[in-house]
């Protein structure tokens, strides 16, 4: 891990494979998180949803990373966010 200017800490990333992120994210991930988001929608109202998604994926991204570099990467997809166009963050265009 490596300290920026600001005193975040960056932990070190393996270079990614877009077409397999892009892949494992449309055509293995994707479709079951709408499976499970219908089936909530039916239980939870779609703040609810939202905000139960949110913490499952807060969680996972603990579970797998640690907590500060989760939120490491919290922050950083919240920047990706911000400087991609309007359209599906799956769609790769920017």
């Amino acid at each position: 891990m490596s300290d920026d200017q600001s005193g975040v800490v960056n932990p070190e990333v393996a270079p990614e494979n877009k077409e397999s992120v892009l892949h494992v994210a449309t055509k293995i991930i994707e479709p079951a998180l709408q499976k499970a988001l219908a089936e909530s929608r039916k239980e939870a109202t779609d703040q609810e949803v939202v905000s139960a998604l949110a913490n499952c994926y807060a969680g996972l991204l603990v579970d797998l990373m640690g907590r500060k570099a989760a939120a490491t990467f919290l922050q950083g997809h919240a920047v990706h966010l911000m400087a991609l166009e309007e359209g599906a963050v799956t769609d790769y265009k920017q």
